[in-house]
């Protein structure tokens, strides 16, 4: 009788510790399957701080899952792939991301989003190169004192938009350094300090409005004072107006020719601007002597400033 009692007792136990360990693997089972399908979530929407802790807390559910470590392992070099772009280690990051994009049954978003990095950083390397190319040369022409060429070079720098982004900040900071010194020794050389395109441009605009409103209003006193006079005023003056308009069309229309095979019209009108802004008066020049001021500055090696002051010191 006795053994038989502890025959149901040893059952009665086994049974019972069989029970627990099973409903605790189906806790752990539930907890596991929850921390993956929040990590998972968490990558989708680009929390990757989050995802990394609910991976951690899915490896420590279950030890020695396979599935949760390589999860795990994915997103904390995705992650340090991020902070090496952020700290311009471009070549770190080629190699952080390359290793999530080759992660054999990892999470499918964090290997397309690594191929878009690793397209992003072959832009940004090639980008690097040319800028630090221009930025080399502008440097050769700082050090042998052609300023002027200098700041040509850096102006094609800066004309990228793209060239003030973080991804070229240390060398954005060089150019514009270097832009300072050249306009720093121009100066000191010309006693004025060079005007951008965009400033020229600007001047110019403002000059042609301002020279096409005494030209309307001419134009308005013009058409009063010819409806007062009488009819054989008026026919006399048509005649000779058009005379005068036929000789004039003819004159400016070989001149036209004539400086369209010569001079860059944009050009003078830049330089008759920059003239204008330091001081001297553009307008005073004609086009002739504003080509004759250019080509002086460039056989020279100066700015058109310091040309134009020593063509009108001239006798």
């Amino acid at each position: 009788m006795k053994k038989w009692l502890w025959v149901v007792v040893t059952i009665l136990v086994a049974v019972g510790v069989g029970g627990y360990t099973y409903s605790r693997h189906q806790v752990q089972m539930q907890g596991y399957d929850t921390e993956m399908q929040s990590g998972k979530q968490a990558v989708t929407a680009k929390q990757y701080s989050e995802a990394e802790d609910a991976f951690t807390r899915a490896s420590r559910t279950i030890v020695n899952d396979t599935a949760a470590q390589r999860y795990l392992s994915q997103t904390q070099t995705y992650i340090a792939g991020q902070e090496a772009i952020k700290a311009r280690r471009f070549a770190a990051a080629q190699t952080a991301f390359t290793t999530v994009k080759n992660v054999k049954k990892g999470s499918s978003v964090l290997m397309t989003r690594s191929q878009t990095k690793l397209d992003l950083l072959d832009t940004i390397i090639s980008q690097r190169k040319r800028d630090n190319k221009l930025y080399q040369k502008a440097l050769v022409l700082n050090q042998a004192n052609e300023f002027t060429d200098s700041n040509g070079v850096l102006m094609v720098l800066f004309q990228n938009k793209q060239f003030s982004q973080d991804y070229y900040q240390d060398i954005y900071r060089k150019a514009k350094g270097l832009r300072h010194e050249n306009n720093a020794a121009l100066k000191s050389l010309t006693g004025s300090t060079p005007i951008t395109n965009n400033e020229a441009q600007t001047v110019t605009s403002n000059a042609n409005q301002t020279s096409e409103q005494p030209a309307k209003s001419s134009d308005s006193n013009s058409a009063k004072e010819s409806q007062s006079s009488n009819t054989t005023s008026q026919s006399s003056a048509a005649t000779t107006s058009q005379t005068q308009s036929s000789s004039a069309s003819t004159t400016s229309s070989s001149a036209a020719t004539s400086t369209s095979t010569t001079v860059d019209p944009s050009g003078i009108q830049a330089t008759r601007a920059e003239l204008t802004a330091t001081g001297l008066d553009g307008n005073q020049f004609t086009d002739a002597q504003i080509q004759a001021i250019m080509q002086q500055a460039a056989a020279a090696h100066i700015t058109p400033v310091e040309a134009a002051r020593q063509w009108q010191s001239q006798p």
